[in-house]
C-alpha cells in the first residue's frame, strides 16, 4: 500500500512538471493573456491572439477568467448526440462561450444574446473573424418580455438590468429586450447557458411552461443581496420542471457585496463575503 501510495504521488508530481513545462494550449494562452492584462490598463479595448483565435476585448482582465474558466476549466462542457445541437447564448459577452461550443459541435446552431452594445458589437466582430459567422447574434437583454430596459453598461463583464441588479455598476444606457420564452417555442432547445447577472430568476420563472423542450441548462445564480438569495428558488423551479440539478462550483464575489470590498460583514464569520455566483448545471435524464 505504501508503496502504490508513492507511485501515485510520483505520477502526480511529475504530471504536475509536465504541465508547468509543456502546458496545453488553452493554458498557455491563458497565461499569455494574463502577462498582457498585467500591462493592460482596466476597460482598455484592444485584440490579443489567444489559441487558434484573434478576438477584440473591451476589458482584458475580464477575459482572462473568463478563458481559463471556459477553455481551461472547460465548465461549459456537454454532452450531445446530435451532432447540429441547437444552443441558446444568453449573456454571450465577447463571444468566448460561443466559440467553445464551435469547437466542441462545429454544426452547433447557436443564438447569441448580449444587451450591452458596445460588447455586442465586439461580440460580432468576434464570430465572423473567427469563422463563425453563421452564429445568430441579438443585441438584446434576455427578459421576461419585449421592450426596452434600462441596463447599467460598466464595459467589462458586471453589466446588468437595473431591475435586477443590486447597485449600478456603470452608465445608463436603454437597451432592447426579448422575451426568452418565445425563443424555447422554435423547437427543442438542447442547452439554454444563462449569464445574465442577476436576471435569471425572473428570466426563469416566466420560461417554466416553456421549459418542457429544453434538454440542459446552465445557469450562472448572481447572489448580490444578502436579504434575496434566489438559488433556492431557482433549484426548486428545476426540480419542478423535472430537471436534475448540481451546483458545480461557487465563486465569492467580495467587490459586489453591498458596501463593495470593504464592507464588514457582523457576526462570527466576517471574512466571508455575502455576494457570489454559484453555476448550476441541470438536464433532463430521460436525454441521457
Amino acid at each position: 500500500m505504501a508503496v502504490t501510495r508513492t507511485l501515485r504521488q510520483l505520477r502526480r508530481a511529475a504530471g504536475a512538471v509536465k504541465r508547468q513545462v509543456a502546458p496545453s494550449p488553452a493554458v498557455a494562452a491563458w497565461r499569455h493573456a494574463c502577462r498582457e492584462a498585467d500591462r493592460t490598463p482596466r476597460r482598455t479595448p484592444g485584440t490579443i491572439e489567444l489559441g487558434a483565435y484573434t478576438l477584440q476585448y473591451t476589458d482584458l482582465l475580464t477575459l482572462c477568467p473568463q478563458w481559463k474558466d471556459i477553455f481551461v476549466d472547460r465548465s461549459l462542457a456537454f454532452h450531445s448526440d446530435r451532432d447540429a445541437p441547437r444552443i441558446l447564448d444568453c449573456g454571450a459577452n465577447v463571444g468566448l462561450a460561443s466559440l467553445f461550443f464551435k469547437s466542441c459541435y462545429p454544426a452547433a446552431r447557436i443564438t447569441a444574446f448580449e444587451a450591452d452594445p458596445a460588447i455586442a458589437a465586439v461580440l460580432a466582430a468576434n464570430l465572423e473573424r473567427n469563422g463563425f459567422a453563421d452564429i445568430e447574434v441579438v443585441a438584446a437583454a434576455v427578459w421576461k418580455e419585449s421592450g426596452t430596459l434600462t441596463f447599467y453598461a460598466d464595459g467589462a463583464d458586471s453589466g446588468g438590468i437595473a431591475e435586477t441588479t443590486a447597485a449600478s455598476v456603470g452608465s445608463s444606457v436603454e437597451v432592447s429586450a426579448v422575451r426568452l420564452r418565445d425563443h424555447l417555442d422554435d423547437g427543442a432547445i438542447d442547452l439554454l447557458k444563462l449569464d445574465i447577472e442577476g436576471a435569471e430568476s425572473v428570466v426563469l420563472a416566466d420560461c417554466a411552461p416553456a421549459l418542457h423542450g429544453v434538454r440542459a441548462i446552465h445557469v450562472e445564480v448572481h447572489e448580490f443581496d444578502r436579504n434575496r438569495r434566489r438559488g433556492p428558488e431557482i433549484l426548486t423551479l428545476l426540480r419542478d420542471c423535472g430537471f436534475t440539478y448540481a451546483i458545480t462550483h461557487v465563486t465569492s464575489l467580495p467587490l459586489r457585496q453591498v458596501g463593495g470590498g470593504s464592507a464588514q460583514n457582523s457576526g462570527p464569520f466576517r471574512h466571508h463575503s455575502t455576494a457570489w455566483v454559484e453555476a448550476i448545471s441541470a438536464w433532463r435524464e430521460s436525454a441521457q
